[in-house]
This record gives structure tokens, C-alpha cells and sequence, in this order.
């Protein structure tokens, strides 16, 4: 009968023809309330020496967690590879694309999971079958999924890890939460030595880009609260975008505007996309050029400096291959210091 009545509201809900709310808790846990559905900028962050913890999420909701969770369901790529890298185990997760770089170790037991909908599209009666104690997912593309699982009761934590600085905050609570934090500290003592050998191998002299942002329906540009502007940053590149303002509140996409691209002459024009394929990436953004000739107006496009970052990096943020990410854009920026992309880059 609980079944039947958590489905109807999952119905319910889906349609915005109820109200449904509750605080209850699942499996010795406590969602507390609140209906903010924007972005207060905040990292997750976790407070407590040992059980019970208190999470707070990126949307700034607070989840009491009264004793470690045994069925989470991990709903996104970026934080399921980091759970998973951090000794943690998912009951289910959404449809795992190709644009997803998982580690050997456990890729066939993650492309084994049950699938509970797209990361876009999440089949809700599903997840609510899954009988999950704690759901974890993604801002943005499941924040909607998140409130309404919030709203019935069910504990959920919303992530964002765009940054380098919302990466470590991920790997730190995900860490407590597994109580994995000695393994934490190790991964971000690593990470955080790899980053800055690139670093400080960077040129002082620093190389200027845009930044474009191809879907099969529209091109934006990048800030430098991208995954790819964040990273260039760090490198001392400059996103010639990258403080215009955003095209809503809390997004890393700004509208594009070519004769600013023309007037700004960046050195360098890199694409990032959400598209089909990193090759669909190309045949698209080629037509783009192809069909406006104001584009020729661009010297980085004129003269053939355009190059493609891979999704598997750039898309969602690359988790536990972050740095791979920071040596594609330092390569691609500065192949004199750093090498040609070539000599490593899918092998």
C-alpha cells in the first residue's frame, strides 16, 4: 500500500497537479525541508566527526545522515565516478553514455547497474523503486528530479562540480559520508600536485581564447565558471567571454555575440559541446562556420585555429581524470611547453 501511495505522489507531482511535501526520512535518515530551487553558489560541505552528519548540498538543503548509508543511488556521471573512486557502490544510476570515462577497475561493474532513465530524462517510478536511502545528483539537468524526491520524504543531495574547488569539496564529503577520509586527502593531495606542476610549467605570457558551447540546438560561449573556463584560468589562459554576464542566474554560458569574438581576436577558438559525439562535435560546429561567413571575420577561425575539446572532460567535469582534462587544455594552448595532444591522447 506505501508503494502504491509513494507512486501515486511520484504521479502526482510529475504532472504539478499536488502539493505533495514531506520531512520524513528513509533508513535512519532526515530530509529537512526547504523549497529554494536556485543556486545559492555554495560547495557541499558536511559537518560532524562521525555519524550522525549533517550534509549540506549545493542548492544550500541540509540532509541528516544518522548512520552510514547501505542502498545509494548515484544519478550522475561525475559524482558516480567519484563515489566509485572512493570505495563506494551505486544500487542504480541513469543511462551511462559514451561521453563518460570510467576507470577499468570498476567499469564493468558500473555499465552493469540498472538503469533508471536518461541523466536528462530520469524515469522517476524507477528510482523510487530502487529503494534508495540517500539519492545523490546533479544540479541542473536533475535538479527537478531532486526536488520532487525531496518533497516526498526521500534524503537526496544535489552536486555541482564544475571547478576544481567544487571537485574537492565532492571528494571531502563524499569522503565522510563513506568514511573513507584518509583515502579523500590522498586522492586531493595527488590531484592537487599533478594540477600545479601544470601550473607552474605554464607561460607567463598568456595566450587568449574563446570559448564556444555547441548544442544540437544553439552556440554560447563559456565563462570562466565552466568546467573548460575554470581550468583555462588556472593555466593563466584568458577567456575573452568569461566575465560577461551569464544568460541566466547560475548559469556558465553567456549569449554569442561574433563581432565581439571579432573585436576581443582571441588567439585561439576552442569548442566545447553537447552533441551526439566529439565527431558529430566537429561536422557541426564546421557547418556553423561554413553557413555564417561572419565567422571569417574571427582570425583564430580564419586561419584555422580552431580545436575541440572532448567531452569525457569537458562536458561534465572528469572526476578522478581532472588533470587529464588540465593537460588536454595546456597542450592545446601550448604545445611548445606542454607536447602535442597527439602523443597521448587515445592511447
Amino acid at each position: 500500500m506505501k508503494r502504491i501511495i509513494a507512486l501515486g505522489m511520484v504521479v502526482c507531482m510529475l504532472l504539478g497537479l499536488c502539493g505533495c511535501g514531506g520531512s520524513g526520512g528513509m533508513g535512519g535518515m532526515k530530509a529537512v525541508s526547504s523549497d529554494q530551487t536556485e543556486s545559492k553558489e555554495t560547495a557541499i560541505t558536511v559537518s560532524g566527526d562521525s555519524y550522525p552528519l549533517t550534509v549540506t548540498d549545493y542548492f544550500d538543503h541540509e540532509t541528516v545522515l544518522e548512520e552510514p548509508p547501505k542502498r545509494v543511488a548515484v544519478l550522475s556521471g561525475t559524482p558516480l565516478n567519484i563515489w566509485y573512486d572512493l570505495g563506494g557502490k551505486s544500487i542504480c544510476t541513469s543511462d551511462i553514455s559514451d561521453n563518460l570515462k570510467i576507470d577499468p577497475a570498476y567499469a564493468d561493474e558500473l555499465l552493469a547497474l540498472p538503469v533508471v532513465g536518461a541523466v536528462y530524462s530520469l524515469d522517476m517510478e524507477a528510482v523510487l523503486g530502487a529503494n534508495a536511502d540517500l539519492v545523490i545528483v546533479q544540479a541542473g539537468v536533475q535538479s527537478a528530479a531532486s526536488q520532487t524526491l525531496r518533497d516526498m520524504g526521500i534524503p537526496v543531495l544535489t552536486v555541482n562540480i564544475r571547478t576544481y574547488e567544487d571537485l574537492v569539496a565532492n571528494y571531502r564529503a563524499f569522503g565522510k559520508i563513506l568514511q573513507a577520509e584518509d583515502l579523500a586527502e590522498e586522492k586531493i593531495e595527488k590531484m592537487s600536485a599533478e594540477r600545479q606542476s601544470f601550473i607552474d610549467q605554464a607561460p607567463k605570457e598568456a595566450k587568449t581564447v574563446a570559448i564556444l558551447y555547441l548544442t544540437s540546438s544553439s552556440l554560447s560561449v563559456k565563462l570562466n565558471s565552466s568546467i573548460a573556463g575554470d581550468i583555462a584560468t588556472s593555466l593563466g589562459i584568458k577567456n575573452v567571454a568569461g566575465d560577461l554576464p551569464p544568460d541566466t542566474i547560475g548559469s556558465e554560458n553567456a549569449p554569442l555575440d561574433i563581432e565581439f569574438l571579432v573585436k576581443q581576436k582571441p588567439d585561439l577558438v576552442l569548442v566545447t559541446s553537447m552533441i551526439g559525439s566529439n565527431e558529430l562535435a566537429v561536422e557541426t560546429m564546421q557547418k556553423h562556420f561554413a553557413d555564417n561567413q561572419a565567422w571569417q571575420s574571427v582570425e583564430a577561425v580564419s586561419e584555422g585555429k580552431v580545436y575541440y575539446l572532448p567531452q569525457e572532460y569537458f562536458l561534465y567535469n572528469a572526476g578522478p581524470y581532472y588533470n587529464e582534462a588540465v593537460r588536454y587544455m595546456a597542450c592545446t594552448v601550448y604545445p611548445e611547453v606542454f607536447g602535442e595532444v597527439s602523443e597521448w591522447y587515445g592511447k
